[in-house]
């Protein structure tokens, strides 16, 4: 009984790593659709498992977030703005960090005879509701940014007569006249190709007659591609191209990191240029999808440079010292996402790491010895793996990374008291020589 109730406990925590496991990191900024005013707002992820939330920008707008393996769809939520909902295709195995940028646009406040966000919606009463009028009103919908005119479908639900009227805004017809015969509360749903569906309300309480024009602002929905270059050289030159057509803008964050947008539906290829003489290697991308697409390129590195190290993976950690090199990270009980405060520390590792190449790391992961010890080796191999992953998105060759999770055997101290347990629940990151064979 007791084996059967280990190994379901096994596979259940095989099961919800599965599907809760972090495939890199998002990286970015938002801010308001002017470009200008950074933006605090949260991050959350759907999956099939339903919403996960990720975390938030920072007050100059600035995210990194972890980010769900079965990533569907991202949210962004900021108050008194537009929720956005983008999704998100993941092209191939992603690794590292990748980046983006993201704007989003103000909702209009409830207010009489003006569309407004639905979410702004408060209590309100119609007075005389039943007494006949005669309100003229025209339609238009726009781009947010060019202001230019845009063909929509647009639908209208009153609450009065409990009915639902739709029509079409062309190139040829841009402005739709509306002729309302009494008051009503009139809900408001507008699309357009490749913009981002709009839900407003409208109080039409007012009883003149002289025609007036609603303006409905739409906000594009993005196709980004967003590429993380693995192992990538300083110097290199990148560029995107559609067949036929002349490069795209790139965004270029770093050597290892680009992201742009894109038409979606078309096809694109990605070249990379090494430094030195050597052939552009081109990836093809097929049909790329409205939203965000991630991509991850790994360069081969050149054997005059830096040829792959061989560590042999160790079961027992290095029996030395910390050294002003090494650090202990700490993790909270049975959680295994990587610590904000030490991106700073692993940051500074990996610019070691890439600059001496006769340099090494080896990682251990342990945990205290609540619970049972088989799932304490899971936790204590994805705490590894979280930390391995981020340093690999900054560059490092996982060649050079020697990773083990080794549970509760060696605790550093005993486990007697939380405060001792807590400094059980930690990784060692060590800088280590290596083999000189193998360079």
């Amino acid at each position: 009984m007791k084996t059967r109730l280990y190994i379901t406990l096994l596979l259940f925590q095989a099961a919800t790593a599965s599907l809760y496991a972090q495939c890199g990191y998002l990286a970015g900024k938002i801010t308001d659709i002017s470009g200008g005013t950074p933006l605090v707002a949260t991050l959350s992820a759907k999956t099939e498992q339903g919403k996960q939330r990720l975390g938030k920008s920072d007050s100059l707008g600035v995210f990194n977030v972890e980010m769900p393996c079965h990533i569907i769809e991202l949210t962004i939520e900021c108050p008194q703005f537009q929720t956005q909902h983008i999704p998100v295709n993941i092209d191939g195995k992603t690794e590292g960090t990748f980046f983006i940028t993201l704007a989003m646009m103000p909702l209009g406040k409830q207010t009489s005879d003006e569309p407004y966000a639905q979410s702004e919606q408060k209590h309100f009463e119609l007075k005389d509701s039943l007494k006949a009028v005669s309100i003229v009103r025209r339609i238009e919908v726009r781009d947010a940014l060019s202001d230019q005119r845009l063909a929509a479908e647009i639908c209208l639900y009153y609450t009065q007569k409990q009915k639902k009227d739709c029509f079409s805004l062309t190139t040829d017809r841009p402005r739709a006249e509306i002729v309302f015969t009494e008051k009503d509360i009139v809900a408001i749903e507008v699309k357009s190709g490749g913009y981002q569906a709009y839900n407003g309300n409208l109080i039409l309480d007012k009883t003149d007659q002289e025609p007036r024009t609603y303006i409905i602002k739409l906000n594009r929905q993005r196709t980004i591609l967003s590429v993380n270059i693995l192992q990538a050289q300083q110097g290199m030159l990148c560029r995107l191209w559609s067949d036929g057509q002349p490069d795209i803008a790139l965004n270029r964050v770093n050597d290892s990191h680009y992201f742009a947008d894109l038409v979606p539906g078309r096809n694109y290829k990605f070249g990379i240029a090494p430094a030195s003489s050597q052939p552009e290697l081109v990836t093809a991308m097929a049909s790329v999808k409205e939203g965000i697409t991630l991509k991850t390129l790994r360069m081969a590195e050149r054997a005059t440079e830096r040829p792959a190290a061989v560590i042999t993976r160790v079961e027992t950690p290095a029996a030395r010292s910390i050294t002003a090199s090494d650090k202990t990270l700490y993790f909270p009980r049975s959680d295994y996402k990587l610590p904000l405060q030490s991106r700073t520390y692993l940051d500074s590792v990996a610019i070691y790491i890439l600059e001496n190449k006769n340099k090494g790391l080896r990682i251990t992961g342990h945990t205290d010895n609540v619970g049972n010890p088989g799932l304490n080796i899971t936790l204590s191999e994805y705490r590894v793996r979280v930390i391995s992953r981020y340093l690999i998105g900054k560059g490092v060759p996982e060649g050079v990374i020697a990773a083990v999770g080794v549970g509760s055997k060696f605790p550093a101290r005993p486990n007697d008291s939380e405060e001792n347990r807590r400094m059980n629940r930690r990784v060692e990151v060590q800088i280590i020589d290596l083999d000189p064979k193998s360079n």
